[in-house]
């Protein structure tokens, strides 16, 4: 599907909205309309090539409503209003202890680029564009009298799960 992004084409250079092709969802994974966005200073830093490679698509601050869930997903389902957040594994000891963020995969799925699977789920004319903060996990389902657009800035300073 064809979305608009925030690319990064090379060290320092700066933001550019561009039309690219997003992967439909696989089997355990979320595509969530953004309806609010920010600004982080990790984004800044990956703007100055100091994170991820380039070109990548940055941005992980938002919250917006589960459009399609893949085939394994049970934790959100179409319509819910979530807060994105980072990548986590799910599996090793810090994970298991309700630690997401301290994950022991937590660069590698946050900032060397492709997706968890190794795959790039974001292509522009050019080629593949690298992933950043997984891009991100949706994680909490917001109490549906809670606006998305007023808790955007919650995720990146909190860890809500």
């Amino acid at each position: 599907m064809k979305v608009t992004a925030a690319v990064v084409n090379g060290e320092k250079r700066d933001f550019e909205l561009e039309e690219i092709e997003l992967d439909a969802p696989k089997d355990n994974e979320v595509l969530i309309k953004l309806v609010a966005t920010g600004v982080c200073h990790t984004d800044v830093a990956g703007q100055d090539g100091l994170t991820t490679p380039m070109p990548v698509v940055l941005g992980h601050e938002g919250a917006g409503i589960v459009e399609q869930v893949g085939a394994a997903v049970s934790s959100v389902k179409p319509g819910d209003k979530v807060i994105l957040s980072f990548s986590y594994c799910g599996k090793c000891r810090n994970c298991l202890a309700g630690h997401p963020g301290m994950c022991d995969k937590f660069n590698e799925l946050n900032l060397f680029g492709p997706n968890f699977d190794g795959s790039h789920r974001l292509h522009s004319a050019h080629g593949d564009l690298n992933l950043y903060f997984g891009q991100s996990r949706g994680s909490p389902v917001l109490p549906p009298t809670l606006s998305p657009t007023n808790t955007t800035l919650l995720r990146c300073p909190t860890t809500l799960t």
